[in-house]
C-alpha cells in the first residue's frame, strides 16, 4: 500500500476530513481506488459515494473498482439524486431562488408565483423549462446548496446513506459543493468523512473552487501530499516542477513497475522548445522537423488554445466562420442591445430587421447614428457579403433576434477518442445533429457494425438486392464531399438512410438565416468536423486534454486573441496576475500529458520569454525555425 494511502487511512480512522494533493501523473486515481478498496474491506457495513466532474472520470473509476456498496457518479447526478425525493422542499427552495430583485436563478419571462409548481414535479433535464418544472445542469448546484443550508435533516439523511464521500478532481468542483460537504454536512450529528483528491495546479475551469487551503489552514481538512510521478519521463516532470509554486516537487516513483520506469530507472524522455520570429507561423515546418506520425491519433496530440485555431487545420474553418464570426449577427445583437436600454423589443415585432434598423436610424446623426450602425469590423464583413445583409433585412425581426447562434452549437461535446462516452446535454444545433446522424450511419456501415447501423437508419432490407443498393447509396454519399450539405441531406432522406425529422424541419423553418448559410457548405467540411469531434484527429484544445495522457504532445503557444491567456506573460513572469496564473496552470496541464516526448512551439516570443525558455528547457533544446 502506498504511504500516501496509509496516511489518508490514518486520518479516516480519526474521523477527519482529508485532502490528497498530488501533481500530474502522481497516480491520484490509483490512490483513490486503493482507499476505496480498503474502506470496503475494513468497514463492511459502510456505503461509499465517489463523485467526480465528468462522465469519463466516472467510467474510469468504475472500470477499476466495482462493489454494491460503492456509488460512483458525476457531481450533478449525485446532488440531484440526493434532493429529488423531497419535492415539497424542492419547490419551496426553487421559488425562493427565482424570487427577489436579484434572484440566484433567473426566471426569464416565466411568471414566478407561490403556486407555480402546484401540480408539477421538479425534473432535471438537459434544458430549463420552468413553466413545466424542468431545471437544467446550471441550476442543480445552486438548488442543492440552498436545500442543505435550510434543511438540517437533509444533512443527516445523506450522512446515514454514505459514511464516506470521496471527491475526485476536487479542484474542478463548484465552491457551493465544497460548502455542502465541509460547512453544512459537518453540522450533522452523524459521523462520516469527506475526502478530496486532486491538484490545485490543474484547476483550469473558471467555475471550479481551485483549492481548499482555507479549510486546511483551520484544521478542518488534513492534507496529505503525494510527490511521486508515475506517468512522465524525468525531463517532463522536472520541467513541470519549475512551473509549480505550491511547494510540491515531484520525483521518480519508487515503484519499478510504474509506467514511466524502464530497466530499473525513470526514463529521461525528450523536451524541445521551437520558436520562430517575424512573418507567418511555421507550425507545419515544426511538425515536419519533429518527424512524428500525426496520423497516430491514439498517441499523438497537437494542442491549441481554441477551436478557432484548430478549425482551419482540421478542415472546417468555413463552418466556424458561420457560427463564430458572422458580422450580420453581431450587428443584430448590437441593435437588440440598443433597444433594450430604452424601449420594449415587443414594439418591433411586426417589422422586418431592415425596417427596424431604418426606423432606429431615421433622423439620427453623429454619435446617435453610430450607436445604431455597424462597427468598422461589422461593416467590413457586410461589405464583403452584402447578400447576407439583404437576407437578414428581409426577415421578421422577432424571429431573427430569437435565433441563437454560438460556436458551442458547432463544437460542443468534443471527445478525445472514439470510445469515450458523450456527455449529456450537448448544445449542438439541430442542423449539425442531423448531418452527424448521416455521418454516423455511414461510419457504422463502413465499420461493418450492421446491427447498430440498422438501429440508426430508416433504411430497410426487404429483398436480396437491397444490400447491393444500400452499398451503392453509401458509396454515393462518400463521393459527395464537394456537394452542398443540403444535397446530401436530400439524398439521405429520399433513399431512407436518414429521414428528415421534426427537429430538422423546425430548424429550417425557424432559423432561416442560419439555414441559408450552412446548407451550401460542402459536405466535406461537416465530415471533417465530425471526425474532429469524435476524436479521430490529432487536434485537441488545451482545456479538453485534461485528465488524458499520450506518448507525444505538441503544445502551440498562440492565444488566438483570447485575452484570458497570454503566453508571453507566462514566460516573462509578469503581466496581469489572474491571466498569468490561468496561463501557468493551463500550460502545466498541457506539458504533463506527455508520456514520452514534449514539444512546444512559440511564434514571436519576446526576448525575455526566450531567455526563460532556455532556462526551463535548456539552451540545447531551444530550436529556432
Amino acid at each position: 500500500m502506498e504511504s500516501a494511502v496509509e496516511s489518508v487511512l490514518a486520518h479516516i480512522a480519526e474521523n477527519q476530513n482529508f485532502l490528497l494533493s498530488g501533481g500530474a501523473g502522481s497516480g491520484k486515481t490509483y490512490s483513490l481506488v486503493q482507499v476505496i478498496g480498503e474502506l470496503l474491506r475494513t468497514d463492511p457495513s459502510a456505503f461509499i459515494a465517489c463523485i467526480t466532474y465528468t462522465n469519463a472520470a466516472v467510467h474510469e473509476i468504475e472500470s477499476r473498482v466495482s462493489n454494491a456498496r460503492l456509488f460512483v457518479s458525476t457531481i450533478h447526478d449525485f446532488l440531484w439524486g440526493t434532493i429529488r425525493p423531497y419535492q415539497t422542499e424542492l419547490k419551496v427552495t426553487l421559488i425562493k431562488l427565482l424570487s427577489g430583485d436579484d434572484p440566484m436563478i433567473r426566471p426569464g419571462s416565466t411568471l414566478v408565483s407561490a403556486d407555480m409548481f402546484a401540480h408539477k414535479d421538479i425534473q432535471y433535464k438537459e434544458y430549463m423549462l420552468l413553466s413545466e418544472g424542468i431545471i437544467s445542469h446550471d441550476e442543480i448546484i445552486k438548488l442543492a446548496a440552498a436545500m442543505f443550508e435550510n434543511y438540517p435533516k437533509l444533512r443527516d439523511i445523506l450522512r446515514d446513506r454514505f459514511r464516506y464521500i470521496l471527491v475526485d478532481e476536487y479542484q474542478d468542483t463548484a465552491p457551493q459543493v465544497v460548502m455542502i460537504l465541509l460547512d453544512y454536512l459537518t453540522q450533522s450529528t452523524r459521523k462520516g468523512v469527506c475526502g478530496f483528491f486532486g491538484d490545485a495546479m490543474q484547476s483550469i475551469y473558471e467555475d471550479g473552487v481551485g483549492d481548499i487551503q482555507s479549510y486546511v489552514a483551520t484544521g478542518a481538512v488534513a492534507e496529505v501530499k503525494k510527490e511521486q510521478n508515475r506517468r512522465n519521463p524525468r525531463l517532463v516532470f522536472e520541467l513541470a516542477n519549475k512551473l509549480r509554486a505550491d511547494g510540491i516537487v515531484q520525483h521518480a516513483s519508487k515503484d519499478l513497475t510504474a509506467p514511466n520506469m524502464r530497466g530499473g530507472s525513470v526514463r529521461d524522455g525528450h523536451i524541445c522548445f521551437y520558436y520562430t520570429m517575424g512573418g507567418d507561423s511555421r507550425l507545419q515546418d515544426v511538425k515536419n522537423h519533429l518527424g512524428w506520425d500525426f496520423s497516430d491519433v491514439l498517441e499523438t496530440k497537437e494542442l491549441n488554445l481554441t477551436h478557432n485555431l484548430i478549425a482551419p487545420q482540421a478542415g472546417f474553418g468555413d463552418l466556424m466562420a458561420i457560427y463564430d464570426r458572422d458580422g450580420v449577427l453581431s450587428f443584430r445583437d448590437r441593435i437588440v442591445a440598443f433597444i433594450k436600454k430604452s424601449d420594449d423589443l415587443n414594439n418591433y415585432d411586426g417589422l422586418t430587421f431592415g425596417e427596424t434598423v431604418a426606423l432606429l436610424q431615421k433622423g439620427k446623426s453623429g454619435p446617435a447614428l453610430n450607436a445604431v450602425s455597424p462597427t468598422a469590423g461589422m461593416r467590413s464583413f457586410i461589405e464583403e457579403r452584402p447578400d447576407l445583409m439583404m437576407n437578414a433585412e428581409a426577415r421578421n425581426f422577432r424571429e431573427f433576434r430569437r435565433m441563437y447562434v454560438d460556436k458551442e452549437q458547432l463544437v460542443d461535446d468534443k471527445k478525445q477518442s472514439e470510445d469515450e462516452i458523450a456527455r449529456k446535454g450537448s448544445n449542438r444545433c439541430d442542423f449539425i445533429r442531423h448531418v452527424f446522424k448521416i455521418q454516423k450511419v455511414v461510419h457504422l456501415y463502413q465499420q461493418r457494425r450492421y446491427n447498430e447501423f440498422l438501429r440508426h437508419t430508416e433504411y430497410r432490407l426487404a429483398r436480396s438486392d437491397d444490400k447491393a443498393r444500400l452499398k451503392e447509396r453509401i458509396e454515393a454519399i462518400c463521393a459527395m464531399g464537394d456537394a452542398p450539405a443540403s444535397e446530401v441531406i436530400r439524398f439521405a432522406h429520399e433513399t431512407g438512410l436518414c429521414v428528415n425529422d421534426d427537429r430538422y424541419r423546425n430548424f429550417t423553418e425557424t432559423k432561416g438565416y442560419l439555414y441559408d448559410r450552412v446548407k451550401d457548405v460542402p459536405f466535406r467540411s461537416f465530415k471533417n468536423l465530425y471526425d474532429y469531434l469524435e476524436g479521430r484527429t490529432t487536434f485537441s484544445t488545451q482545456h479538453k486534454i485534461k485528465g488524458r495522457e499520450f506518448d507525444r504532445i505538441l503544445v502551440v503557444m498562440d492565444s488566438g486573441g483570447w485575452n484570458n491567456y497570454n503566453f508571453n506573460y507566462l514566460f516573462e513572469g509578469n503581466g496581469n496576475p489572474s491571466v498569468f496564473a490561468r496561463t501557468q496552470k493551463l500550460f502545466y496541464v498541457c506539458c504533463t500529458r506527455a508520456k514520452e516526448e514534449l514539444a512546444v512551439y512559440f511564434h514571436n516570443p519576446s526576448p525575455k520569454a526566450l531567455s526563460q525558455a532556455e532556462a526551463w528547457f535548456g539552451a540545447d533544446n531551444c530550436v529556432p525555425m
